[in-house]
């Protein structure tokens, strides 16, 4: 019975380790495993750029769970086989690489420190994480401070958008429970109010909720005084774009009107997202007030004063695959139609919404090592910002991060919290900026 619970557990330690290897070859991104995936094996990619973000970002913990692996399989007397001794090596290589992986998020460091300093001349180097506050940060990839209020799932829709979600998806009560957000504010009492950021979930905009409080968000509600809004809204294949966009714009008018029961300023407001998220991010600040995307609130001022893209989908109309997608499974178009990219590829939008006055200030951020929304989106629109509003603005900043992935700013990490800080002194200094004028 022994040596069966012995064979049972060497066999299982072994697969984990062929298992974990992959992903960490995946995780390096070198242009044969991007290729396999990016065309070969297409649907895969997007488990494999998940895995692969887990790899990176947590890559400490995997070493303390790999270690307490070991013992346990020490302790079973595992390490009797021959395969599962050359395994043991194999785990000595990958808890290598997972160093690696934690030494290249440490020299991001500079990045984020350059960019700070870009957007805040007075500002200086951002402290070491070897301090208490932050190694606590790390060493829990989910903490959150105590003094944070939570207000959850409040409903931004009519009576009447509900009776026609609830209409145009036969009877689904799972639709309006879309139509909620989330506040988040810090747990004092100051009279004035506070400016505000909502954050736009990601997904493929088929899937995904409101309810992770992202890393960067924890900053600047606790050490900021911000209120943040996580907002839901309905997906794709039940509702297809751009009742996504409807939907973003809906909870913006319920916030304008709302927020300063809660301690926010309606008249200061960030929008920000995460791949999908990003998208609609940016196409409801282009598409201020447009009442195309306003059915029966025309007249509601949407307009926001910037917008923060994380790993943002950017650029549907100048790739294939992500044209297709789009069209066909996110807005359930019949066949792949140019004009409607047009009008709905962020990228694509920059020229004319400058042209209209509509354009704010955006930031960034970008893993060179993302192979969901490639790095050469948030590159495109850079570009097409700065040739709409010359080289020399500084309203556009490029965030690029050598070693990121397309997850790198769900849980604590040198990398997430490096993001985190960028993201505090953009959104202080455009506050800021406002306020003076």
């Amino acid at each position: 019975m022994l040596q069966f619970v012995s064979s049972l557990v060497a066999a299982g330690y072994i697969v984990s380790v062929i298992v974990f290897g992959f992903f960490t070859l995946c995780a390096f991104d070198k242009p044969f495993t991007r290729e396999l995936f990016a065309h070969t094996l297409r649907r895969y990619l997007f488990i494999i750029e998940v895995m692969s973000s887990g790899v990176t970002e947590s890559c400490l913990h995997l070493i303390m769970v790999k270690l307490a692996l070991i013992k346990f399989v020490n302790y079973c007397d595992g390490f009797q086989y021959m395969l599962t001794k050359i395994a043991y090596w194999a785990d000595i290589i990958n808890m290598l690489f997972l160093l690696v992986f934690f030494y290249e998020m440490l020299t991001e460091k500079a990045v984020a420190d350059t960019t700070i300093r870009s957007i805040d001349e007075k500002r200086g180097p951002i402290d070491s994480i070897i301090c208490m506050a932050d190694i606590k940060k790390l060493m829990n990839p989910v903490w959150t401070p105590d003094d944070i209020k939570v207000h959850p799932n409040i409903t931004y829709a009519t009576n009447e958008e509900i009776r026609e979600a609830l209409t145009t998806t036969n009877h689904d009560y799972n639709q309006p429970r879309k139509m909620m957000l989330d506040i988040y504010t810090h747990d004092n009492h100051l009279d004035q109010l506070k400016p505000v950021l909502i954050h736009i979930h990601g997904g493929a905009w088929t899937m995904g909720n409101k309810d992770i409080f992202y890393p960067y968000q924890k900053l600047l509600v606790k050490e900021n005084d911000w209120v943040v809004v996580n907002i839901g809204y309905r997906l794709a294949p039940k509702n297809p774009y751009p009742t996504h966009l409807k939907d973003v714009k809906r909870a913006i008018r319920w916030i304008k009107q709302n927020i300063a029961s809660f301690g926010g300023n309606p008249d200061f407001i960030v929008l920000a997202g995460d791949s999908a998220g990003a998208h609609l991010a940016a196409m409801a600040s282009m598409t201020t007030n447009d009442p195309e995307y306003q059915p029966g609130f025309e007249h509601v001022d949407t307009s926001v004063k910037g917008v923060i893209s994380l790993s943002g989908a950017l650029d549907m109309a100048n790739d294939a695959h992500h044209a297709i997608f789009f069209c066909k499974k996110v807005a359930k178009l019949d066949t792949l139609d140019p004009v409607f990219l047009s009008h709905h590829s962020p990228v694509s939008m920059v020229q004319n919404t400058k042209d209209q006055n509509k354009l704010v200030p955006f930031l960034l951020i970008a893993g060179e090592r993302d192979g969901l929304t490639e790095s050469r989106m948030s590159k495109s629109f850079k570009r097409a910002y700065n040739e709409a509003m010359g080289t020399d603005n500084k309203d556009c900043i490029l965030v690029l991060l050598p070693g990121g992935h397309h997850v790198s700013y769900i849980g604590w990490s040198p990398r997430s919290l490096y993001v985190g800080r960028v993201i505090q002194s953009w959104c202080t200094q455009l506050y800021i900026k406002q306020q003076k004028q």
